[in-house]
């Protein structure tokens, strides 16, 4: 028993270095490119409670973007359709599930080979209780963001996200710098007594499982 246990703790932990060698490995998301207000100056313009189709024209879709991330606000989430047409052709379109919250939604879609401009940008998506509401930045009507019911206030805080040249691992020195920022006692030496401690920890768990088996 003792053996079986030992090599399901050590599977274990080598299936967790793995993990970690794997997503160091890749490459975190960037924002090719942005339009609409910054995040902190975006204002409501538009709401509602029953489901919309929010499309917005004069939009680049940048090459490779793989993800498209819409400025809509909602405690908890509808199902949303993001839908990308050039000449009334459909060029890039995904999903995302319900039950996502705070003030963006991330949609996945299919990487192109180039940029296509000008596209227009739809957001769908219907709702049976709840609300939600679009951020962006307020402009005249005429560039302006549509629905059914005519233009918005102003034009969707729209990103369009693809993946970064550099990977997590290449990131690690900026990454221990900005974790160790706002502390009482700063430097990056702090980070790394973080993980010295629990990998500590893991060590010590590991072997207390092992002496208190029968």
């Amino acid at each position: 028993m003792i053996r079986g246990v030992t090599i399901t703790l050590i599977l274990g932990l080598a299936l967790l270095a793995v993990a970690v060698g794997l997503t160091l490995a890749r490459s975190p998301m960037t924002v090719a490119r942005a339009s609409g207000a910054f995040v902190d100056t975006q204002t409501p313009i538009a709401a509602t409670e029953s489901g919309a189709d929010y499309c917005q024209a004069r939009e680049l879709l940048p090459r490779g973007t793989s993800a498209i991330r819409v400025s809509l606000f909602a405690s908890i989430g509808p199902r949303v359709m993001v839908t990308v047409t050039s000449d009334r052709r459909t060029v890039a379109s995904g999903e995302q599930a319900s039950a996502w919250t705070g003030g963006v939604v991330t949609v996945p879609v299919r990487p192109l080979a180039r940029p296509v401009a000008p596209v227009t940008v739809c957001a769908s998506f219907r709702l049976r209780d709840g609300g939600v509401t679009v951020l962006g930045e307020r402009t005249s009507a005429a560039i302006a963001a549509r629905s059914a019911g005519g233009p918005l206030a102003g034009r969707m805080r729209i990103e369009y996200l693809r993946s970064g040249s550099r990977t997590w691992a290449s990131l690690i020195g900026s990454i221990v710098r900005h974790m160790a920022l706002g502390r009482a006692t700063t430097g990056a030496w702090i980070v790394f007594v973080a993980l010295a401690l629990a990998l500590a920890v893991a060590v010590l768990a590991s072997s207390l499982i092992l002496r208190d088996l029968p």
